[in-house]
């Protein structure tokens, strides 16, 4: 049996997140390109394969002229952030929340919760290079806690901005939002040295916007922000075969909005205040790679993250701070044979959560350390094989004097076998964990863990099938998920932290498609993933960043690039309603239902042939100005007594976006 050469495989890999996009020009480029790069993300080929399996471009985020991450997502039927208040946008993969996710940005961890009524990330979508989604418990890699899935957001560097020939550049960028009348500006300039031994870059963007309207004109309060972003990121090619790279990144947002930002002001329950987040984040990265060496190729990340938010509360009569400052690393290596590519190494988190507040400050500790080994192997050219494995160990010294600890392996299989050369089956099996990590650092003054808190542990299993030929491909497949030993308070909501009884079980199918042919594409994406505990759907009221429930999701997008400086395209999404949610909390009967809906939204992207520096884009979002609550948003239970105050915020009328970038 023939070897398949080390530099062959790589580029097999490389490829198959174009395969994952189904743009059968760009696998083409990455199959025949020379230069081909080794890429730091674990890509394996099979839509079901331990890998990343979705990923959002710059290109994606500049056609969405996205300001938040329900924004940057808006297309992506695998991912949902729902709600108007940035603050108060949770991330869900297939409907499994952000609790349950590992979220990095350039390898640091978003970890930890600083209020249980807010998203855990604060994020300027403006310098993402690109999104990198993995569905599903599944690689070794994917880092601690990946029990539904991992989000990696990845920043540009300064030679993706870069022109050919080019040593110093500059980019100013300028948007206008009609609903809200927003103002976004940013500058960034950007350098490399003769020798391109040094480069870097530094970034300032500062944006505003009043309170929105929603499908109906009506204004919603709370949903105003001001947003401020200091950003600088420099390399060093120490020589060929060496590189270091140090980044900082400083984000502030601020605004009067809901004291609980996931639901709609309430006098009550949710009034209106003034709040802030910010999040600083340094990264250090070193990469060694011998060029003559195939069991060499090391990286080295170190991070630390200090992510809080400050609000006034009625319980403290004062403003008081929620804070979790991470510090971690992760130290890899990939090693090529003539068949094998084996990823290993070890990571390392610290957590510490905060609560600054008078009388009573308090302070919460926690650890993580991970050992991680997948092998990707080439068992001939049609069947690809992969394994792996995570030893993870937790613990934590809680806010009441608990030392909690738990440790265990999670194993994943999957494989892929090219049954013709357009057809692929893929399959895989995999486990994931997560300990006892730090609590809510709003909530520290007033919970407790259960002295016998275990690990929870998710099981995914996913089959799918894959075809591509010329200008089509497609794939489909179904999956399982289920989550035991989910650690929550008891419902409805006790101060103290157990396991509960019922798992989380997520079961669904999709489908994706795309029409790629010169200058034009067709596209379209189905998912249902119905998410339930002890057979009921999930809510996001009750389960909170844990997991929701989301309709099934049609996605239709066409696009076509009328000349070299001009493209417009028109994208689709419709959500399948959701009715007769039925189940008892703590002794009462609730009904709710979730309205389906529909919402077009359509971008022109122009650069002029006098003016070839210059970039205008325009994007209209909800072109029909539809009325909705997106699903993944707090459900609406106004309708039961006692909870006039539960619900989300309605998503934005039709938002009008116009941007002029100048590059120069």
């Amino acid at each position: 049996m023939q070897s398949i050469p080390p530099v062959f495989h790589r580029s097999i890999i490389a490829s198959a997140i174009s395969a994952a996009l189904f743009s059968p020009v760009a696998v083409a480029e990455t199959l025949t390109s020379e230069n081909a790069t080794q890429l730091d993300t674990l890509f394996v080929v099979g839509e079901a394969t331990s890998g990343v399996d979705n990923l959002v471009s710059a290109d994606d985020i500049e056609k969405a002229q996205a300001n938040t991450l329900s924004e940057v997502f808006r297309h992506d039927p695998n991912v949902s952030a729902g709600g108007t208040v940035s603050m108060g946008q949770k991330l869900y993969v297939r409907n499994i929340g952000e609790d349950l996710l590992n979220i990095s940005v350039d390898g640091a961890e978003q970890a930890g919760p600083i209020f249980h009524h807010a998203g855990r990330v604060t994020l300027e979508p403006e310098l993402l290079k690109q999104v990198e989604v993995e569905s599903g418990a599944g690689s070794a890699t994917a880092g601690f806690g990946a029990l539904g899935g991992s989000i990696r957001f990845v920043t540009k560097d300064p030679e993706d901005l870069l022109k050919e020939g080019q040593n110093l550049g500059a980019l100013i960028k300028s948007t206008y939002s009609s609903n809200g009348d927003g103002f976004k500006n940013s500058v960034t300039v950007y350098g490399q040295d003769e020798s391109k031994k040094f480069s870097g870059m530094i970034s300032l963007l500062n944006a505003d916007q009043d309170n929105i309207e929603d499908g109906e004109g009506s204004e919603v309060a709370g949903t105003e922000s001001e947003k401020q972003l200091g950003y600088a990121k420099f390399i060093v090619n120490l020589d060929d075969e060496q590189s270091l790279s140090i980044s900082h990144e400083n984000l502030t947002e601020e605004g009067d909005i809901p004291y609980r930002p996931e639901w709609r002001q309430s006098t009550s329950s949710s009034p209106i205040s003034a709040a802030s987040a910010h999040r600083e984040t340094t990264i250090l990265n070193y990469n060694f790679s011998p060029k003559q060496n195939d069991w060499v190729n090391l990286s080295i990340n170190l991070y630390q993250t200090d992510n809080e938010q400050e609000r006034y509360s009625s319980r403290f009569d004062s403003n008081f701070v929620g804070r979790v400052e991470s510090t971690g690393m992760t130290i890899k290596n990939t090693s090529f044979t003539d068949r094998n590519e084996i990823i290993y190494g070890v990571d390392y988190r610290k957590d510490e959560s905060i609560l600054e507040a008078t009388p009573s400050p308090h302070t919460e500790e926690g650890q993580a350390i991970g050992l991680f080994i997948q092998d990707i192997y080439s068992v001939n050219e049609d069947l690809t094989l992969t394994a792996g494995a995570r030893l993870d160990r937790y613990e934590i010294d809680d806010i009441n004097g608990q030392n909690l600890t738990d440790s265990g392996v999670s194993p994943n299989i999957s494989g892929n076998y090219q049954i013709t050369p357009e057809v692929s089956l893929s399959a895989s099996y995999a486990q994931a964990l997560r300990g006892v990590t730090v609590h809510d650092a709003f909530d520290l003054d007033d919970y407790d863990n259960a002295s016998d808190l275990t690990a929870e542990n998710a099981h995914n299993t996913e089959i799918a099938l894959n075809y591509q030929k010329n200008a089509l491909s497609f794939v489909a497949g179904v999956y399982q998920t289920r989550i035991e030993d989910l650690i929550a308070p008891e419902l409805p909501w006790t101060d103290t932290y157990m396991n509960l009884e019922d798992d989380v079980k997520s079961n669904g199918q999709y489908l994706r498609v795309k029409y790629q042919l010169d200058k034009l594409v067709l596209g379209a994406s189905y998912l249902t993933s119905e998410v339930t505990v002890d057979g009921i759907d999930a809510t996001r009221y009750v389960y909170g960043s844990s997991a929701v429930s989301v309709g099934d999701t049609i996605t239709l997008e066409a696009s076509y690039q009328f000349t070299t400086g001009f493209e417009a395209g028109w994208n689709m999404v419709h959500v399948k309603d959701i009715n007769d949610i039925n189940f008892n909390l703590g002794g009462q009967d609730l009904s709710l239902d979730k309205a389906g809906y529909t919402v077009h939204d359509i971008y022109a992207r122009w650069t002029p042939e006098s003016i070839e520096d210059l970039t205008i884009n325009l994007t209209v979002n909800n072109l029909f100005d539809r009325q909705y609550l997106d699903h993944a948003s707090v459900e609406d239970f106004t309708s039961n007594s006692g909870y006039s105050g539960v619900i989300g915020t309605p998503e934005a009328g039709r938002n009008i976006k116009l941007s002029a970038a100048y590059q120069f």
